[in-house]
């Protein structure tokens, strides 16, 4: 039987695509500007733009087009640029396993958290990791779901907690595990000497008179706040404060009439020592769970022991 002739596509595969290719690709969908492009690889503008004309020589098809002042992907260079990023994923993590393997239990964990989980469970988790194996190196960074998931989606980060459940479609079930670490319930909290401070039971509508300090928008939890709000006919009230980091919490609630949603791990700390208290009121059943995120294909030694160590800190506080 007669084998035909490569095609020119065929070729470009086989032969002529190099990694250089993607990762030029890759970084163009995400910056949008050949000459940010340049500065990231540390080289010019015009060695840019001679890869990509190479690349469309070999496919025979434009992998860009000029929009105004930025470069946007064409249709294939979106197919190429998707890939790409899985492939260039797909060797970093090899990579990394192979640092594992050749230095013992090692390498870098990049982790990802909600403010709620950060400075009492992450915390945690990480100083227990630490103990275990102190030459992983390990990159922290506190931010809210929508901003953490896609991170974790794209290999830039190798674990997320928070308290969401991941969206689940199709493709993000092959590529994606979730794993429930524990539960440390939401509580309201409010100074201790708050008129509703010391209260065996209240009612929701005994908050209509409170200011609050609220959670970010774009976090789950100010979505959940919100749905309370509408149903209880609750609002902000008048002097509410949005915080992003729950660290500024006890000092805000200590001062006056404020009430707000915090972490039971960390509140009990203030609760012991009488500056805070917490109201008999349950606010969430999902934002108990603290649950981790993680690509399935970079499960590392490094990462299950992390994911260990997190469950235990969840445990450890009670949850």
């Amino acid at each position: 039987m007669d084998v035909l002739p490569p095609t020119a596509l065929e070729r470009a595969f086989r032969s002529g695509l190099k990694l250089g290719h993607l990762r030029i690709l890759a970084a163009l969908a995400k910056v949008g500007r050949v000459s940010r492009v340049a500065e990231l690889f540390n080289v010019t503008q015009p060695a840019i733009s001679k890869q990509l004309g190479e690349l469309e020589m070999l496919l025979g098809m434009p992998v860009v087009a000029r929009s105004g002042r930025r470069v946007v992907l064409t249709p294939t260079g979106e197919i190429l640029a998707r890939h790409g990023r899985q492939v260039l994923y797909n060797l970093d993590a090899a990579r990394r396993e192979l640092e594992d393997l050749r230095e013992g239990l090692a390498g870098t964990l990049r982790i990802g958290a909600v403010a709620t989980t950060m400075p009492t469970l992450v915390a945690e988790g990480v100083a227990r990791l630490r103990q275990r194996a102190p030459a992983v190196t390990i990159s922290l960074m506190e931010a809210t779901t929508d901003t953490l998931f896609p991170l974790v989606r794209e290999g830039e980060l190798d674990v997320v907690v928070s308290r969401t459940r991941m969206g689940r479609t199709a493709d993000r079930q092959d590529m994606l595990e979730e794993r429930l670490l524990g539960r440390d319930p939401l509580v309201i909290a409010c100074s201790g000497q708050h008129p509703l401070a010391g209260r065996k039971s209240l009612r929701w509508a005994d908050l209509a008179a409170c200011s609050w300090v609220l959670p970010p928008e774009g976090s789950a939890i100010h979505d959940g706040l919100m749905r309370l709000f509408e149903r209880h006919a609750l609002r902000a009230g008048p002097g509410a404060i949005t915080a992003n980091s729950i660290t500024v919490l006890p000092r805000l609630l200590a001062d006056g009439q404020l009430v707000g949603l915090m972490p039971r791990a960390y509140a009990q700390e203030y609760v012991h020592r009488q500056t805070l208290a917490i109201l008999p009121l349950a606010f969430s059943r999902t934002a108990q769970e603290v649950r981790a995120l993680w690509r399935r294909e970079h499960e590392t030694p490094a990462l299950r022991l992390l994911l260990q160590s997190l469950a235990e800190a969840v445990g450890a506080n009670g949850a």
